[in-house]
């Protein structure tokens, strides 16, 4: 039962640690297998949530281009690119999930596809 329970504590506490990923784990690691898996699973759910959005008739979050695919690489350039746009001397770094998110939005608004 002990045993149990402090499997389970840990569990909880290593998907916690992966709940948000810092720009500073994100560049430290950027080339880790670890990295990339988590960016995989951000952008799926960041997909399934839009695809969700849009069929319940809701604003989604952005709209790809008809036949885009986008790679573990193109995420990435995304999140360079969201990275450099941060003021250097703002006292509040977003998380690597705001930037892909807040990225996405602005290459790909609703509307122009």
């Amino acid at each position: 039962m002990i045993k149990n329970i402090l499997f389970l504590l840990g569990a909880l506490t290593s998907l916690n640690a992966l709940a948000d990923l810092s720009i500073a784990d994100y560049e430290n690691k950027n080339k880790a297998q670890s990295t990339n898996t988590y960016l995989l699973g951000l952008s799926a759910g960041l997909n399934t949530a839009n695809k969700r959005l849009s069929a319940n008739k809701q604003v989604p979050l952005y709209c790809y281009p008809p036949y885009l695919n986008l790679s573990i690489a193109n995420y990435k350039e995304i999140i360079s690119l969201g990275i450099q746009e941060l003021s250097p001397d703002s006292p509040i770094k977003p998380s690597v999930d705001e930037i892909l998110l807040k990225k996405l939005s602005a290459l790909y608004p609703c509307g122009y596809n």
